[in-house]
């Protein structure tokens, strides 16, 4: 079965950023990405999921510095295995965690890709 979330997360991973999915381990090093699939739609038999990626940091200058190397290597056309097209929707732009009170930038990016089992 085919999970976008669990591409974008190996994607991310193969280009050097710990990435998990929703959840934050207890034992998260001070810096990783977060993925979560927050919509999309299905036409002509494409998959086109809308996922929100969350980059956290010590500092906000640092979750934003990461938000905005994800966001280039989105842009240089990088794609995770089964993503045919991969864009920004919005972002990066702050998104403050007040329950863990850490500092955190999030992307929406909207894609498509093949259907999900």
């Amino acid at each position: 079965m085919y999970s976008v979330t669990q591409a974008v997360m190996e994607w991310l991973e193969s280009n050097g950023h710990t990435a998990y999915h929703m959840a934050i381990p207890d034992d998260a090093p001070e810096q990783f990405v977060t993925v979560e699939r927050t919509g999309g739609y299905v036409a002509d038999k494409v998959d086109h999921p809308s996922v929100a990626i969350q980059c956290w940091a010590a500092t906000d200058a640092d979750a934003e510095a990461l938000a905005i190397t994800i966001r280039n290597l989105i842009e240089v056309g990088t794609r995770p295995e089964g993503v045919w097209h991969m864009g920004i929707n919005s972002g990066p732009y702050p998104f403050y965690d007040e329950s863990t009170r850490c500092p955190r930038y999030q992307l929406y990016v909207d894609m498509a890709c093949q259907l999900t089992d």
